[in-house]
Order: structure tokens, then C-alpha cells, then sequence
């Protein structure tokens, strides 16, 4: 697998190791050429995959199929992207680490200063409640509205939904095309 770096690329001394090629998103047709080693596609058997992210040509991320002769003989959409997230390893002190740690004779407890904001995250009109182990299991499971899965995935929906057809219509992100 090749992965490309298309900014910061230091030119290739030969421009004949290069090759432009036309992309097309599938999902909202946007058109735009992209520049690739040859190299890359030569070293496949038949089909190179090539992965175009996220607002490389549009705002889909999707997948290219290049053929040795350097023609994209088909798109697929992706169903699912993983997000990076940013983690912060912080070191913590002797302090900190035992701040939350509660002794009494042969027991300890563990006892997060911040578990209110926990609660608070999962559900802001319960502040400062206590909730049992049913009840947290029960909002978590709480079922997505059609409104709240269209605004999630809107740009996944097709324009001929049926069930999400009066939504497509109020929606201004479809008219711009």
C-alpha cells in the first residue's frame, strides 16, 4: 500500500513519473484532477483502490478504482470513517492520582471528583442526580428521531428517499450543487 503525501511533495526530477488523472465524486458529482505517481498504479496487478479523503476534491470521502491504463473504472461510496481523535497523555503527580481514592479501615473507593459532569453529559436535566445502573443503560439507548439520523447522515441519503423525502426539501445543503 501506498500512501501519498500531496502537500509538502518535493517534485519528481522526471515529470513522465507523474500522471493527472480525473476524478469524479460519486455522491455529489463534484469533478477535479488529481495528480499521482505512475509508479504507484504500475505496481498493482489489475486495479489500484485509491482512497480520496475528505475535502480533497469535495466533502465525501470515497473510493477511486484505476486500471493499469490509467482509466477510473468505478467509485464506491464509504459507509463508515473513523474520526481521529485528539488524546492528551498527560502525566499526572502523586497528587492527583490519588485525590479520588477514598481509605476507610479495610475499604477503598474510588470516587471521581468530576462524575456529576459525567451525568451531566449524558443527560443535562438530571444535574445533580444520582442514577441507577437501568436507568444510565436506558439513556444510552435512547432512539435517534428521523430529524436527528437525517442531520447525521444527510449527505448519505439519496434525493429520492421516500421517508426522508419532506426533509430533503427543507434542506438548503441540497439546493447548493
Amino acid at each position: 500500500m501506498a500512501i501519498a503525501k500531496t502537500e509538502n511533495n518535493q517534485e519528481l526530477k522526471n515529470p513522465e513519473e507523474k500522471i493527472s488523472i480525473p476524478f469524479t465524486c460519486p455522491i455529489c458529482k463534484t469533478k477535479k484532477e488529481l495528480i499521482l505517481e505512475k509508479s504507484v498504479i504500475n505496481e498493482a496487478k489489475q486495479l489500484t483502490t485509491i482512497s480520496i479523503p475528505k475535502n480533497k476534491i469535495c466533502p465525501h470521502h470515497f473510493q477511486a478504482f484505476v486500471d493499469k491504463n490509467f482509466k477510473v473504472r468505478g467509485y464506491q461510496k464509504v459507509d463508515f470513517i473513523f474520526e481521529i481523535e485528539n488524546q492528551t497523555n498527560s502525566i499526572r503527580n502523586e497528587n492527583t492520582i490519588f485525590q479520588d481514592i477514598t481509605f476507610q479501615g479495610n475499604k477503598v473507593e474510588f470516587m471521581p471528583k468530576n462524575h456529576l459532569l459525567i451525568q451531566d453529559k449524558i443527560n443535562p436535566s438530571l444535574k445533580g442526580k444520582k442514577l441507577s445502573k437501568m436507568r444510565k443503560s436506558k439513556i444510552k439507548n435512547k432512539k435517534m428521531s428521523l430529524e436527528e439520523i437525517y442531520e447525521q447522515f444527510w449527505e448519505f441519503i439519496d434525493d429520492d428517499n421516500l421517508r426522508f423525502r419532506e426533509l430533503i426539501l427543507k434542506d438548503r445543503r441540497r439546493r447548493i450543487k
